[in-house]
């Protein structure tokens, strides 16, 4: 809740919000002393010593609401052959993950690997997202290509099969990799909390017979008060 940004206060909504009871004087809220953080926008007119009064809180707040956006890692590519089918799939991609305050919040799932040896002579693209195409599939007895890092989420390219010839059956070629599972929304948390997030991890093309190619890296977006941090690689950020 966010304190009302006019009119009077009483010192029952103040602690209603940053903790406390109403019998507290207003020196109990000092900015940075315990109760109210000593970060976040609608909280720097807060003194953090000496003079304080009702007004300095208008406005204010102890949480935020972030806004995310965020993907999982794509799935890698399935690899050809050069004879009849296979079986198996090559790897999934990883989940991106957000947790606050150490308290996991959301997640995304990584994207399934492509199945091996299952598709027409020609790889098949790997899924595409919002970001950007997946991994072309291979032509016949040629390797699929990896998802472009900037197609985040996209999954790999399927390695492709053989044509059949006098004295061999023709190879099936591989499928490629599913795209990871994109999710917006909002969440809350309060200022000065750290917010840990975990960038799922592409997955890798299968080796075997003509390889799939590699999905790309998950990827996350947070947005609030204006600010905001972008993931492409695991890290941390403080909601200030």
């Amino acid at each position: 809740m966010v304190l009302s940004a006019s009119g009077a206060l009483a010192i029952s909504e103040i602690s209603t919000e940053f903790g406390g009871t109403a019998e507290l004087a207003l020196s109990a809220y000092y900015r940075g002393a315990g109760r109210v953080p000593s970060v976040g926008s609608p909280n720097l007119g807060i003194p953090t010593s000496g003079a304080i009064s009702f007004s300095a809180f208008r406005g204010s707040a102890r949480t935020t609401v972030v806004e995310y956006e965020m993907i999982g890692g794509g799935g890698g590519g399935g690899h050809g052959v050069d004879d009849g089918t296979s079986s198996g799939r090559a790897e999934s991609g990883g989940a991106t993950n957000i947790t606050v305050a150490g308290r996991s919040a959301v997640s995304a799932a990584g994207g399934l690997g492509g199945l091996n040896g299952q598709a027409p002579r020609s790889g098949n693209n790997g899924a595409g997202t919002v970001y950007g195409p997946g991994g072309i599939g291979g032509s016949v007895n040629a390797p699929g290509s990896a998802a472009a890092a900037s197609s985040y989420g996209a999954g790999g390219g399927g390695g492709g099969g053989d044509n059949p010839s006098t004295y061999d059956s023709s190879g099936a070629g591989g499928f490629g990799g599913a795209a990871g599972t994109r999710r917006t929304g909002s969440i809350t948390a309060d200022y000065g909390a750290q917010v840990d997030v975990t960038i799922g991890t592409r997955g890798a093309g299968a080796t075997a017979g003509y390889r799939g190619g590699d999905g790309a890296p998950g990827y996350a977006r947070l947005a609030w008060d204006g600010k905001s941090a972008v993931f492409t690689s695991s890290g941390s950020t403080m909601i200030n």
